[in-house]
Formats: C-alpha cells, sequence, structure tokens
C-alpha cells in the first residue's frame, strides 16, 4: 500500500506549489465550520442564504442565478469526491489494506413567501471499489434518497424587537450546541436527518432556546451486498425510535464566556425489521465556551451526564434491561496569537465513560445519540479509529492559516481507555479481566484545506496510529499494529 501514500504526498507538493505560486484572496464556502454557539441557535434546518446582488465575477458561481430563477426559489447544493488509502487494520477480526472513492452530492432547493418556507433537499452517497475487508455501513452509502423534506415559518418581532421565531415540520437535519450530541455530518459520507417538529426562538443578543420531537431517519438499505452495490431504498421513520429535548443558549453570560444548558431523551424499541438496544436514556448537560479572539485565550467545557435503562446488545435474544449511568467531560484551552497567519494553540481533554463491570447489572459506557466526532478524534470515513465511548485522550492540536486561501491543521492526541474492563468500541478490543494495560496509542494527524476559487475546496490529510500496549497485548488481537489513513478530496459548491 505505498502507492496511495505516494499519491497523497505527490498531490500536497502540487497543492503547496500553487500556493507558493500566490493564490488570490477568496471568500470562504459555508462548508466545515467549526462548532460554535451561533451555528447551535440558528433557526434554519440546513445553511441557508439571500440571493446576492454581488456581480457574478466578484462571488462564487450560484447555480439559481446561473438558472435565472425568481429571487423566492433559491437552488444550491455540492459534490464531493475523496479517495481514501488506510494501510494495516488496528480493528478486531480483520486484517490487511484497502482503498476506495467515496462520493456525496447534494442538492437543496428552497422556496420563500413572506414567512412561509419550504425545502427539499437530496442527497446521493456513494461508494466505489472498497474491498471487503473494509467497513461498510451506511454511513459510508445512502444511495439518492430525499435528506430533507420539511416546511417552516419564520416570524419576527414577536415578543421582542428583532427576535426571531423559526417553526419547522418534516424531514431536516440538525446542529446543536457543540455537535457533540446532534450533528448536521460534514466529513461523513452519509448526512444524519430526523422527521418531526423543531421550533427555535432567538433574540437580538443571539440567545436562544430550541424545542423538538422527532423520529430519527434509518438510512436503507443496510446490508452488506445492498451497499457493496450502492443500491438504492427509501429511508424511513420508525415510531418505535423517538427523540426529543430542549436546548438553551445564552451568549456573553459572563463577559465574552456564552453558556448553554440542554436536555435531551431516546426512546427506542425494536420493531419489525428493526433491532435496537431499547435506549431508554435522558442526556443532561452544560457548556462553557469562550470564543477564540487573536491575542486572547480561549476554552471550552461542556459536562454531560446519561442516565436510564438499555441493553448489553441489540441481539433479539437480549431482552435484559439494564440501568444506564454514565458521564462525559471536555475540556479545552488555547490560546491564538495576532499575527497574520493567526496561529492557534489547543490543549483538548476528553473523558467518555466505559462499562465497569459487565457483570454489575449496569451499563456505564457513554452514548453520544447523533453527534459527529470527526472535528475531535480523526478522520471517519474507513478509519474512524477513535469515537466519543470509554475513552480519555489528552493531546494538543495546532491551527493556523498561510495564505488567506488555505488552512492547516495538526493533531496529537493520546488514548486510554476510561475501563480496562470495557473494550475500545470503535476496534472490538477487549480484555474483559483488565488485565492489559489500558494505553491504546496516540494518533497523530495533519490536514490541508486549500480554496482556488470561492467555489471549489481541495482537502488532503494524513493520521498515523502509533500502537500502544493494549493493541499489542488484548486477549483477542491478532496482527493490530500501527496505522496509516490518507485522504484526498475536492468539494464543488454551487
Amino acid at each position: 500500500m505505498k502507492s496511495p501514500i505516494l499519491l497523497w504526498l505527490a498531490c500536497c507538493v502540487l497543492a503547496s506549489e500553487s500556493v507558493a505560486q500566490g493564490a488570490a484572496a477568496i471568500h470562504e464556502p459555508t462548508l466545515q465550520l467549526e462548532p460554535g454557539l451561533t451555528e447551535a441557535m440558528a433557526a434554519s434546518p440546513a445553511p441557508l442564504r439571500t440571493r446576492s446582488s454581488t456581480p457574478a465575477d466578484e462571488g462564487p458561481w450560484r447555480l439559481d442565478e446561473f438558472l435565472g430563477l425568481p429571487q423566492w426559489l433559491s437552488l444550491e447544493g455540492h459534490q464531493r469526491t475523496r479517495y481514501e488509502s488506510f494501510d494495516e487494520q488496528f480493528r478486531a477480526g480483520r486484517s490487511g489494506s484497502g482503498q476506495g472513492i467515496f462520493t456525496r452530492t447534494a442538492l437543496l432547493a428552497t422556496a420563500r413567501a413572506d414567512w412561509f418556507e419550504a425545502n427539499l433537499e437530496i442527497l446521493d452517497s456513494r461508494q466505489f471499489d472498497i474491498p471487503s475487508d473494509l467497513p461498510l455501513n451506511t454511513g459510508i452509502v445512502n444511495t439518492l434518497d430525499i435528506l430533507q423534506a420539511s416546511v417552516g415559518a419564520n416570524f419576527e418581532n414577536l415578543w421582542q424587537d428583532e427576535d426571531q421565531l423559526a417553526l419547522t415540520f418534516g424531514r431536516h437535519t440538525m446542529n446543536v450546541g457543540s455537535r457533540r450530541l446532534i450533528a448536521r455530518n460534514r466529513f461523513r459520507n452519509t448526512i444524519n436527518s430526523f422527521t418531526g417538529f423543531n421550533a427555535t426562538w432567538k433574540n437580538a443578543s443571539g440567545d436562544g432556546l430550541r424545542a423538538f420531537y422527532v423520529l430519527p431517519v434509518q438510512r436503507l438499505p443496510g446490508d452488506l451486498q445492498s451497499l457493496q452495490d450502492n443500491d438504492q431504498d427509501s429511508d424511513e421513520e420508525r415510531s418505535q425510535v423517538q427523540f426529543f429535548g430542549v436546548h438553551a443558549g445564552v451568549n456573553d453570560l459572563i463577559g465574552s464566556v456564552d453558556a448553554e444548558l440542554y436536555a435531551f431523551g431516546l426512546d427506542e424499541d425494536d420493531g419489525r425489521d428493526l433491532a435496537t438496544r431499547n435506549r431508554d436514556l435522558w442526556t443532561v448537560g452544560t457548556r462553557f465556551v469562550k470564543p477564540p479572539q487573536a491575542g486572547e485565550f480561549d476554552f471550552e467545557f461542556e459536562a454531560v451526564y446519561q442516565t436510564g435503562e438499555s441493553r448489553a446488545s441489540s441481539g433479539g435474544t437480549d431482552t435484559t434491561d439494564l440501568d444506564h449511568r454514565a458521564e462525559f467531560v471536555h475540556f479545552s484551552a488555547g490560546y491564538k496569537w495576532a499575527t497574520p497567519m493567526g496561529p492557534r494553540l489547543e490543549f483538548l481533554l476528553d473523558y467518555a465513560s466505559g462499562d465497569d463491570n459487565p457483570n454489575d447489572g449496569e451499563v456505564n459506557r457513554f452514548d453520544t445519540l447523533f453527534g459527529a466526532r470527526r472535528f475531535e478524534y480523526g478522520p471517519t470515513g474507513i478509519f474512524g479509529a477513535f469515537a466519543r465511548s470509554n475513552i480519555l485522550t489528552p493531546g494538543l492540536r495546532l491551527s493556523l492559516r498561510p495564505t488567506e486561501s488555505t488552512q492547516v491543521m495538526i493533531a496529537d492526541r493520546f488514548h486510554y481507555l476510561a475501563s480496562d474492563r470495557d473494550a475500545w468500541t470503535t476496534s472490538g478490543l477487549v480484555d474483559p479481566t483488565g488485565g492489559t494495560d489500558n494505553y491504546i496509542g496516540n494518533l497523530a494527524e495533519i490536514r490541508v484545506r486549500w480554496d482556488p476559487t470561492p467555489n471549489l475546496r481541495v482537502e488532503t490529510g494524513v493520521a498515523h496510529l502509533f500502537a500502544g500496549t493494549f493493541i499489542d497485548d488484548a486477549p483477542n488481537a491478532t496482527t493490530q499494529d500501527d496505522a496509516t489513513y490518507a485522504y484526498i478530496g475536492t468539494t464543488l459548491s454551487f
């Protein structure tokens, strides 16, 4: 598997030479934004925009403007093609390496008339040539389906001057808070969606309140052969899985520190062709964040407690409801220098509980619900080495902008099992006795983003997992060792 790594390096060299020749300053696309309170309280189910009167040669090319659509109708989307390579396997029972090509195409139509709004978004996610020894699931493939189909109402100046109320009914996507528990996926090839009701109120200061009651959409088909063939089947929601909650946010609660408080409920049962862990969970949490500013220190703190009942597995013979008690804590602190490249160095620390004792009638493994993980734990795709369960991970991250059109991120995180008797959840490696050292390894990563035009982003990266003691010595480990993942992709927005 040397050739994919060489291909990735060659592409980096070509990109860096192009940047060195001087790329013009451009508008940065709304793709891949970092999580923040403003986005968390956004009323729309997906990023929407107002038609611009800017001349075409001064801004990004837009499909609806090219088609000459009326002002009340917008049409936008993106097409992403990504090549991924995975060298050496860390998952239990698997071996070897592989590579594949993955595409994601989305088209969103929005109609607005006064206070009324309607959205229809189509998503097509496919894979090509992925080998059988690499993971393949509905996080990678979801062929030609409806991601969003909703109607909504938007009101202003209801209870306060310049306040806004947005109501959404139907199938839609959500970004809530830090996106650790509810997210519209960015790096992953497919995207979470929900069917139901969503209401968001926001005042002129950006303080807001969101309430929702939805049925998570199940991506179909789910069998391996259909996914390998990119077969199409209509996604569906099931009444046996219900998700609801409230999220409140206050800007500048203390100085420039923003605060959030939330509670989410998940109630699921088995149904026809639906196997679940019968989760009946309440997840409550709070978050404080001081956003990065040049020449200042910043921080983020989030604490989450999870309680209720769940089962150890989704197997049909597992009918025992267990008490569920789990915790998650995130802390980060950084500093951004007031220099031309704006470098920011950040210390990171995450703790997500694992199951302390497999025989105590209790589940302690944290459940991340419908959250995203790429922005904290490295690339997902065919890699996805770490998740927000049974993990303790300190690390450092450096981000900078060498030019107006390039962004660079370098990170290194050390990963330990939070409970040495529970599994490394993404690999299946486990020592039920707890006798193996809990150090999994450290993941080093570099990512480069380049925006050569307002409509095009090129992103490339490499991540290397240095195997720790647990990977070497876990009882069910076989050929697991260091693993390397590399990717390069283009995203065309229109």
